[in-house]
């Protein structure tokens, strides 16, 4: 695997956060040497700022890993039957991973995934060594940071890439990369790679136990008094210390352990009632009809800022891209379980239908990543990864052996959406749910991996094809299996 020997810099330096507080405050370069680069606290500042710019990439999360092949991996949307409309979609749709387009793809997303954990690594070595460089918190939140960037990345790719966590743990998943030396690593077993992204987790979280978002909350309004450092603020927008406790959560519910998934979940809830992260005001949703919360901003918990986010909306989901292909969720899903249905928990009156999506010609189609009104709103640059409604339902799922004993957690969560109460839990019930939370931010493929359930692509159970590995478990790229 190939790594940059220079900080092309450069290409941090556009101006793509002009209005938006300008929250990476990233300056021009061109070809810095690494240790030119780190010479200096601002350098391990760019570095830092130049990995999340890189999470944008379509091949990540700014395209493949949240609305678009992991979406259509998890049964998010409807596929058309022309092929001169729907392409190679059509393969992925029926888990057709070794089609030519589709190795290519994910070899990409996966050396992209890879080209940034070296990127982290590169930052690790060098500040342990320059510590000294450093003033109040930096070093600490820093470092946080990489470390969690680093895990969070190793997790994506052992989800996709790795065995079914609940039937064969010890399976052969991927390789953890924990130096910067240029090396091709051994392919590990799924339960030794778990253990490395916790491990790297929970160094993060006591690092950022400093962190300014734990007493004074995300600064989404930006420095005061004139300040030009946006270092400490807009907090969401980078791996806080609650989106560590989040992501902790989300990998023990993986690995199986409910009671720790179940207390980080728990401090993640606590952070929202204590008013860091507060459930969205219903006036910003169906008070302002125009120009709605869509994302439910105060309660993401990490977001990327993407200036460019209204192309997410123009390349997959504009009704005018007809008869081009557009992502819709199945009508007869949509309709009859997720928000139609009074047995399957779906309303109308929900805050995620009346926010997120149009009804045009009897179709509806899904407007979560269309512009704001307010374009120049940082808001409206956020693609979120993490959300406070996830730590819900994780939490639902937690709670006990028993599914049905996390109603509570599920009732709390459809009350701040405007819908009643459910009587009872069932894991349909909870698996409706997690779509209605987090339809088009790419985490339904995982769930149904981790359930080792059907994926829900159509209302019709005899459409939707049995679990199994040959779904869930997607063969590593060519380029690691070289190696």
């Amino acid at each position: 695997m190939r790594h940059r020997t220079y900080i092309l810099a450069a290409i941090f330096a556009a101006a793509v956060f002009s209005g938006c507080g300008k929250w990476l405050d990233v300056q021009p370069y061109d070809e810095i040497a690494e240790e030119d680069l780190m010479s200096t606290p601002d350098g391990f500042r760019q570095l830092l700022n130049g990995i999340y710019i890189d999470l944008n990439d379509d091949m990540l999360y700014g395209g493949a890993l949240s609305v678009e092949m992991i979406e259509i991996m998890g049964g998010a949307y409807e596929m058309g039957t022309d092929g001169s409309v729907w392409g190679d979609y059509s393969d992925l749709a029926s888990y057709e991973y070794n089609t030519e387009y589709w190795r290519t793809r994910f070899n990409e997303t996966w050396n992209k995934a890879y080209e940034l954990i070296l990127d982290c690594n590169l930052l690790l070595a060098g500040i342990d060594s320059r510590k000294g460089i450093f003033t109040g918190d930096d070093y600490y939140i820093i470092k946080g940071e990489a470390l969690a960037l680093r895990a969070m990345l190793h997790f994506d790719m052992l989800r996709i890439f790795g065995p079914v966590y609940s039937r064969n743990p010890d399976a052969s998943a991927i390789p953890y990369y924990k130096e910067y030396d240029g090396t091709a690593h051994a392919v590990q077993p799924a339960s030794e790679v778990a253990a490395l992204i916790l491990e790297d987790l929970n160094e993060a979280r006591v690092l950022l136990s400093v962190d300014p978002v734990r007493t004074e909350g995300t600064g989404m309004d930006g420095p005061s008094g004139g300040s030009s450092d946006n270092f400490l603020y807009y907090r969401n927008l980078r791996l806080n210390y609650f989106a560590v406790c989040a992501l902790l959560a989300r990998v023990y519910l993986w690995t199986g352990d409910r009671q720790e998934a179940l207390k980080y979940a728990q401090e993640v809830i606590q952070a929202g009632d204590d008013g860091i992260f507060p459930f969205v005001d219903r006036s910003l949703v169906t008070g302002s009809p125009d120009d709605p919360d869509r994302i439910f901003s105060s309660e993401v918990i990490f977001a990327l800022s993407d200036s460019q986010r209204e192309t997410i909306f123009d390349s997959y989901f504009d009704p005018s891209r007809l008869p081009n292909y557009v992502f819709t969720m199945d009508d007869g899903l949509f309709s009859d379980c997720i928000f139609g249905g009074v047995s399957t928990g779906g309303s109308l009156y929900d805050y995620r239908y009346l926010a997120n999506w149009r009804t045009t010609g009897g179709n509806s189609y899904f407007y979560k990543y269309s512009d704001m009104a307010n374009t120049g709103d940082i808001r409206n640059t956020m693609v979120p990864l993490i959300r406070l409604g996830e730590m819900y339902l994780i939490a639902a799922e937690s709670q006990s052996a028993d599914i049905s004993g996390g109603l509570s957690y599920v009732n709390r969560l459809r009350s701040n959406r405007g819908v009643t109460q459910l009587s009872g839990l069932t894991q349909d019930l909870l698996q409706y749910e997690y779509i209605r939370e987090l339809y088009g931010e790419g985490q339904l493929f995982f769930m149904y991996k981790r359930m080792f359930t059907r994926v829900l692509a159509s209302s019709s159970a005899s459409e939707n094809p049995e679990a199994g590995d040959a779904i869930f478990v997607v063969p590593l790229p060519q380029s690691e299996t070289e190696n």
